[in-house]
């Protein structure tokens, strides 16, 4: 049975980036039918907990996604009591919220179907796999030293590129920026990440009206005919664009506590990446409080359940998972979403 998935992010560089991730990360699990939201209006100045009734696709949605959404330290209060009554309108629902700013997390507690989670760095703001986007992201948020052991220049080059890209009063940010990301256009990005910086001047992240370098504008051009194409192919995922900037391939692992890129992706009949995001989920879900544990059998279950009767979890693939994770501690014989 398809369950409806909607990802809502921040019209920011960082939060495309996460918001693509997670989209990647899920759309990986067959019964999920995943849409994203990234709409600079909607999202202005981070006051989206306050208008979420111009968020007609959560009617749609059964799991919803809420990511790269800030609370505003003066607002939080309102803000958070916004959230737990829209979320409260939809019982049928789950909703999911995870962010690396802080969160009220007590008065959010309030909500009964929805899960939340404080991640400080950008790199694990993430559900699922981390590939060389979340390195990106980080580097938007300044997070220079949290990746510091798997940064490349060319990680910072398409930093550069993603910040232009997203500087609010451009053309790109939201849907046209989302669908060249979804397509793998990381050349592109590139490019306009080594655009001379006088070319880019952002006056409070801002870009001037009428401000459109070549490459602004073929971007532009590109992201059009991608969405025109939709109604038609569903913009198809295609393949990474250039194999010199191809951060949407690269997958990192945690061994002995320590992340490391992957060198061999391993082939499987069953796709290990969709049974990581999906234990991630399950584990998110079944954190009623701020570290809650849940024992192995919990977490299977919940995982079958979210992913329905059409999703194949066997315990060997299972047991793989569970070894080389990063997303869970143990305490004892149970275990905690980290």
């Amino acid at each position: 049975m398809t369950q409806n998935v909607v990802v809502i992010g921040h019209a920011d560089a960082d939060g495309h980036l996460i918001t693509e991730q997670v989209r990647r990360n899920l759309a990986r699990i067959e019964t999920f039918k995943v849409n994203t939201v990234v709409d600079p209006q909607r999202t202005r100045d981070h006051k989206a907990w306050l208008n979420l009734e111009a968020f007609p696709e959560v009617l749609r949605a059964d799991l919803v996604f809420f990511v790269d959404l800030m609370f505003a330290p003066a607002s939080f209060v309102q803000e958070a009591e916004a959230l737990v009554k829209f979320v409260g309108r939809y019982p049928e629902k789950k909703f999911f919220l995870f962010d690396h700013h802080p969160l009220p997390l007590r008065r959010l507690g309030a909500a009964r179907n929805l899960r939340v989670i404080y991640r400080p760095e950008v790199f694990d703001c993430a559900l699922g796999p981390r590939s060389g986007m979340m390195v990106v992201a980080a580097l938007c948020e300044k997070q220079r030293q949290q990746v510091a052991d798997v940064l490349t220049d060319k990680h910072e080059i398409l930093a550069e590129g993603m910040r232009r890209a997203a500087a609010l009063g451009g053309t790109l940010p939201g849907e046209k920026l989302l669908a060249l990301l979804k397509a793998n256009h990381w050349d592109a990005v590139a490019e306009l990440g080594k655009e001379a910086r006088d070319q880019h001047r952002l006056p409070r992240g801002r870009r001037p009206a009428g401000k459109q370098t070549p490459t602004l504008r073929t971007m532009d051009k590109t992201a059009t005919d991608l969405l025109s194409r939709s109604s038609r192919d569903e913009r198809r995922e295609a393949k990474p664009m250039s194999y010199d900037f191809d951060v949407a391939e690269q997958r990192y692992s945690y061994e002995s506590g320590r992340r490391a890129r992957e060198t061999n992706k391993v082939i499987s009949g069953r796709d290990l990446e969709a049974i990581i995001t999906l234990l991630e989920v399950a584990a998110l879900s079944l954190t009623t409080e701020e570290g809650a544990t849940f024992s192995r059998e919990r977490l299977v279950s919940e995982a079958r359940d979210l992913g329905g009767p059409d999703v194949d979890l066997q315990d060997g693939d299972i047991d793989i998972v569970l070894k080389k994770q990063g997303f869970l501690v143990r305490v004892g014989k149970e275990l905690r979403l980290r």
